[in-house]
């Protein structure tokens, strides 16, 4: 509509130049006012569509932090589960510890907590919606500056260090206990192994103090549970 506006003023700007019957005063001011009204319809016009885009912009944020919310609501409960499991391998590893150095070995614990030489976890947070907005170059839609920011550090710095430490953890259960345990290890048909023997090697009592590290993961899972806590109330905020 604006560009027929424009294109109708700038024709009769045309017809006022080279109308043979007016002077030049009068043309020039026929001329003045058919510009200010090009101008006017293009501002009007330039002003109309900001509008637009910014109220399209706010729906679509909107859309995306409450899905963001959805997302990271999920991402807390799996976090809170490999915490659990964590605290699981942290007690079986304390538990071989001390059998590594001379406590009995319990049939039942040793059923009970066997799984995390060979277990691993890591997280696998639902980022297809960020990445997705990432990928698109539109970020800038949220308006919230402080909550972008705390965004982006959760995606690109609180999940890749989690995992970090999460896969330097399995590399170490699978890669050295696991392998170990699978070259010294010996089963009868009955499920009997010589346990009490692997576990009294220096070399398990060795590999059995590096646990220790799990208590640096689940400071870092309880972290990014925090940050992930701290964008959700951030989010609704503003939206509930």
């Amino acid at each position: 509509m604006a560009e027929q506006e424009v294109v109708k003023h700038t024709k009769a700007v045309y017809k006022a130049w080279n109308n043979p019957h007016t002077g030049w005063k009068h043309k020039l001011k026929e001329i003045l006012v058919e510009i200010l009204i090009i101008v006017f319809a293009v501002s009007l016009s330039i002003w109309l569509h900001g509008l637009s885009e910014k109220s399209h912009n706010r729906h679509e944020a909107e859309a995306f932090l409450t899905g963001l919310r959805t997302d990271l609501q999920r991402d807390v409960q799996e976090m809170k589960n490999d915490m659990a499991s964590y605290r699981e391998v942290l007690y079986g590893s304390r538990y071989f510890a001390k059998v590594a150095y001379g406590d009995t070995l319990n049939t039942d614990s040793l059923n009970n907590y066997k799984f995390l030489f060979h277990n691993t976890t890591m997280l696998s947070p639902n980022t297809s919606r960020f990445e997705g907005l990432k990928a698109s170059g539109k970020l800038d839609i949220i308006e919230q500056k402080e909550l972008l920011a705390d965004i982006l550090d959760f995606y690109q710095e609180n999940i890749p260090f989690l995992n970090m430490l999460n896969q330097g953890f399995n590399s170490y259960k699978t890669g050295v206990l696991g392998v170990y345990l699978d070259q010294n290890l010996v089963v009868d048909k009955n499920d009997n192994g010589n346990w009490l023997q692997v576990l009294r090697t220096p070399y398990m009592q060795n590999a059995l103090r590096r646990s220790n590290g799990i208590e640096e993961i689940l400071l870092q899972y309880k972290a990014t549970i925090d940050e992930a806590n701290k964008i959700i109330a951030e989010i609704d905020k503003e939206y509930k």
